[in-house]
């Protein structure tokens, strides 16, 4: 693990930690705005399990809204990938076959700082 990822993560789960450890008390959770002493539907959780599944719909929602922002832009790369896949094959079945270099011969080591004879 790199110690970048270790010196943000163990803080955040140090503090994640802590805030469910101070918040075991339960409480009601309810759907019911109209009747708030005995509503249709109720449940009891800890707190800590409240505000981390309220973090968890938030990431899920937020996730949501990014990806289907992010949809047309997709859209559109992907169009024009198969646009450019199109024309890369258009253009190696029109090049004419690479022909092979011609033969060198080696240079001795050392030879590019002889003189040139006249």
């Amino acid at each position: 693990m790199k110690l970048r990822t270790l010196l943000i993560t163990l803080p955040v789960v140090i503090v994640l930690v802590a805030l469910a450890l101070a918040n075991r008390s339960p409480v009601r959770l309810s759907v019911d705005p109209f009747n708030t002493t005995a509503p249709a539907w109720a449940i009891e959780l800890p707190l800590f399990v409240v505000l981390f599944l309220a973090i968890f719909v938030g990431i899920l929602i937020g996730g949501g809204v990014a990806w289907v922002a992010g949809m047309r832009r997709r859209v559109v790369l992907k169009r024009d990938n198969k646009g450019l896949q199109r024309d890369l094959a258009a253009a190696q079945q029109s090049a004419p076959a690479p022909t092979a270099p011609a033969p060198t011969t080696p240079v001795p080591h050392g030879a590019a700082n002889l003189p040139v004879p006249r």
